[in-house]
């Protein structure tokens, strides 16, 4: 047994060895790099075991808790939007025509609508190139109106424009007509009962109120009867007439009015021309219904 003979010379030499060491000087030995302890992560559920070294003790893997998803956003309705027809428009500065003209909307533009009037609703507060401005409803197509609301801000309308109130004319004074006629009848005078005889009398003027002679008066019933002048027998400017010789008939219906003297015979007081050619009326006619005798006085005609 060759290796217990070995293993004895070796404890032999170990004792000596010790028991010399007592009285001999050892030299230090020469310090040692430590090496630095490299750290590993301890994965969950794993346990450090003692002596300084770790076991890992397999754990089962769990997976984290679901997150409850959120809730979906409710879907809002689309922006309601004002399209302009085929038309030129207006954009005013309020809801109404009294309201003054911001700008104009051509035809197909479209406008984010933010507002409407309250009460009829027919005008539509409109984002305007960045300004407020407002479109008349009837004229422009809506989309998503039901979701406008009143504006919150509605401009007040401009005090009404005041009507300029026209001058008053001048008044020109009316001219008069021009007459009709040369002379005109200015009286009609007066006809009392007269139970003698019927007669008719009378005087003519010039412009100034004064009596003219040598003017023609014809006097007719049922038909031309005769023809005088004025101071023709008579007092300046008079004239007279007593056609029937004593009381009319009733009901004779007569007339008297001036004329164009006739071409001879009218100047002859005595005379009851007959001359008739012409017998154009130069003035009104006086007339009257004669139902009885009558004495006509101050019937008057006067030049124009």
């Amino acid at each position: 047994m060759r290796w217990l003979h070995s293993l004895t010379y070796l404890f032999t030499v170990l004792m000596l060895a010790a028991c010399g060491s007592r009285n001999t000087s050892v030299e230090p030995a020469l310090p040692t790099n430590t090496p630095v302890p490299t750290f590993t992560a301890t994965p969950v559920g794993a346990s450090v075991g003692t002596g300084g070294g770790q076991v890992s003790t397999p754990q089962p893997q769990t997976q984290p808790a679901a997150t409850p998803a959120a809730p979906a956003a409710t879907a809002t309705p689309d922006t309601p939007m004002a399209t302009i027809g085929n038309v030129l428009m207006n954009v005013r500065g309020g809801p109404g025509t009294n309201y003054n003209v911001i700008g104009t909307a051509a035809p197909g533009q479209r406008f984010e609508i933010t507002g409407k009037n309250p009460g009829l609703g027919d005008w539509w507060q409109i984002n305007y190139n960045g300004q407020t401005g407002w479109l008349y409803g009837p004229l422009v197509t809506a989309t998503n109106p039901q979701v406008v609301q009143i504006a919150l801000v509605i401009p007040a309308p401009p005090p009404p424009t005041a009507t300029p109130i026209p001058p008053t004319p001048v008044p020109v004074p009316t001219q008069p007509p021009a007459p009709r006629f040369p002379y005109s009848l200015v009286d009609q005078g007066q006809c009392p009962q007269n139970r003698q005889q019927t007669f008719f009398e009378g005087a003519v003027y010039d412009r100034n109120n004064n009596f003219k002679n040598g003017v023609c008066l014809h006097i007719a019933f049922g038909g031309p009867r005769n023809t005088k002048c004025t101071g023709c027998g008579k007092p300046s400017g008079n004239w007279g007439f007593s056609p029937f010789g004593g009381p009319a008939n009733a009901g004779t219906f007569v007339e008297i009015f001036v004329v164009n003297c006739p071409s001879s015979g009218w100047d002859d007081p005595r005379s009851r021309t007959k001359d008739f050619s012409n017998l154009t009326p130069l003035s009104e006619k006086w007339s009257m219904t004669v139902n009885q005798s009558v004495g006509c006085v101050n019937i008057a005609f006067k030049e124009n």
